[in-house]
C-alpha cells in the first residue's frame, strides 16, 4: 500500500521535476520511512533510535530554489549543532536528557507504569531497552530496563524532585531499584596506573578527542613515573602515593594497607564517581572492593577466566594457545572474578613469541578498557549478580 502512495506521488510530481521532482520524492520517501519506524515502536519493540543522517535530513531540511530554478536542500546547521546524535542514535549534547536505569522482579505492568509516569510529567522517551532473565539459574526472573528521556518539557522546569518522588513511589509498587543519571552531570573519573602506561595514554587521548563523556578528575600512581609525565601533558592533576615499607618498619603488608587508605581518602576528597585501574598492579583490599562495587573497572590482560593473576601472556605462550584476549570487568574481592563488561580476542600462532603476544594484547587492552569506561559513563550497564546487563 505504501508503494502505491509513492507511485501516485511520482506520477503527480513528474519524473523530471514537476512540483518538486526527484528531490521532493526523496524527502517524501524519507518521511515515509520515518513513519514506518514510528509504527514499529508500538507494534514490535520498545527500542527506538533514528540514524543520525536520516534524523538531520528529515527534521532540519528544507527545499529552497537555487540559482537555476531547481530545488536544493538547505540544512539548518544551527539546529543540527544542538541536536547532535551519538553512535546509538541518542541526543548527546542536550543537557536536558537523563538516563533512568531500573531493575525489579519480572511482573506485568512495569513498562506501562513507567511510560505513563514520564508522559504525565511532560517527558519524552527517546529510547528504551529492556531485558528479562530466564528461570534457568533457578532464581526469580529479573526485569532490567534503560530509559533515556528528554526533560526539556518537564512540567516542573529544571527541578526533577517531583519526578524523582513519583519514580520512587512507582518503584515501591514493583520492589524496584532505580537510578537517574542526568547527562549534564558528568561523572568524575580517577585513573590509577603503575608502570605500564599504554592504557593511560589511550584513555587520555580518547577523552581529549571527546570520545569519553566524563571528567578526568585525577591520575594517581604508586610510582612517580610515567604517570606524572603523561598526566601533565593532558593538564590532569597527578598524585603520587608510594608504597613505603621503610615508613612501616619494613612491613610491606602494613605499607600497602597504609597506601591504600591514603588512596581511598584521595578518591573521596576528589568526589570521584568511577575508578579505572589502567594496569594498576596492586591487589585491592576487600574493603576497597566493597566501597567501589560497580564503580571500579579493571583491565586484565587475559580472556578470563583463563590465566587469571600474574604473567598471563607467559603462561598462554607456554600453553600454546591459538587465541589471546583481554577482559574489562568490575573489581571484586575475588581476584579477577568480578562482573565482566567487555572481552576481545586475537588470533596467535606458533610463530608468535611472548613479545608478539604482549603487543597484540596491548591493542586488546586499550580497546576493552576504553569501551568499558564508555559504557559505564554512558549509563549502559546494570549488574545482575556477578554478570552485567549491557545496553
Amino acid at each position: 500500500m505504501k508503494m502505491k502512495v509513492l507511485d501516485k506521488d511520482k506520477d503527480k510530481d513528474g519524473a523530471d521535476g514537476g512540483d518538486g521532482g526527484p528531490l521532493a520524492s526523496m524527502l517524501k520517501t524519507r518521511k515515509c520511512h520515518g513513519l514506518r519506524r514510528h509504527h514499529s515502536l508500538h507494534s514490535v519493540s520498545t527500542h527506538f533510535r533514528i540514524p543520525r543522517q536520516r534524523q538531520l535530513a528529515t527534521c532540519n531540511a528544507a527545499v529552497v530554489p537555487n540559482s537555476s530554478g531547481g530545488p536544493t536542500l538547505n540544512v539548518d546547521k544551527e539546529k543540527n549543532s544542538t541536536q547532535q546524535l551519538d553512535d546509538d542514535g541518542e541526543l548527546r549534547n542536550n543537557t536536558n536528557v537523563a538516563d533512568v536505569l531500573v531493575s525489579c522482579p519480572d511482573q506485568k505492568g512495569v513498562i506501562a507504569a513507567l511510560a505513563q509516569l514520564f508522559y504525565g510529567y511532560g517527558c519524552n522517551i527517546i529510547s528504551s531497552d529492556q531485558h528479562t532473565t530466564s528461570h534457568d539459574d533457578g532464581n526469580v526472573p529479573m526485569f532490567y530496563q534503560r530509559i533515556t528521556v528528554d526533560l526539556s518539557e518537564l512540567h516542573q522546569g529544571r527541578d526533577t524532585s517531583a519526578l524523582e518522588t513519583a519514580i520512587d513511589a512507582t518503584a515501591s509498587r514493583f520492589n524496584m531499584n532505580w537510578q537517574m543519571h542526568k547527562r549534564s552531570e558528568k561523572k568524575r573519573v580517577a585513573i590509577l596506573v603503575s608502570k605500564v602506561d599504554h592504557c593511560l595514554w589511550d584513555l587520555l587521548i580518547r577523552h581529549a578527542n571527546g570520545e569519553l563523556d566524563c571528567e578526568i578528575a585525577l591520575v594517581a600512581s604508586n610510582h612517580l613515573e610515567p604517570g606524572r609525565h603523561i598526566a601533565e601533558k593532558f593538564h590532569v592533576p597527578f598524585h603520587h602515593i608510594p608504597i613505603s615499607p621503610n615508613d612501616s618498619n619494613g612491613d610491606l603488608g602494613a605499607a600497602k594497607e597504609k597506601q591504600e587508605k591514603a588512596m581511598r581518602r584521595l578518591l573521596n576528597d576528589a568526589k570521584v564517581d568511577c575508578v579505572v585501574l589502567a594496569r594498576y598492579m596492586q591487589v585491592m583490599s576487600e574493603e576497597f572492593c566493597e566501597e567501589w562495587a560497580g564503580k571500579c573497572i579493571n583491565i586484565h590482560h587475559s580472556f578470563l577466566p583463563a590465566f587469571e593473576g600474574a604473567r598471563p601472556y607467559h603462561r598462554a605462550h607456554t600453553r600454546g594457545v591459538k587465541l589471546i584476549g583481554a577482559t574489562a570487568h568490575y573489581v571484586s574481592s575475588e581476584l579477577d572474578a568480578g562482573p565482566i563488561i567487555v572481552q576481545e580476542v586475537a588470533h596467535v600462532s606458533h610463530r608468535d613469541d611472548v613479545s608478539d603476544l604482549k603487543r597484540k594484547g596491548r591493542d586488546l587492552e586499550r580497546y576493552c578498557l576504553a569501551r568499558a569506561l564508555r559504557l559505564h559513563v554512558d549509563n549502559r550497564l546494570l549488574l545482575h549478580g556477578n554478570k552485567t546487563i549491557v545496553y
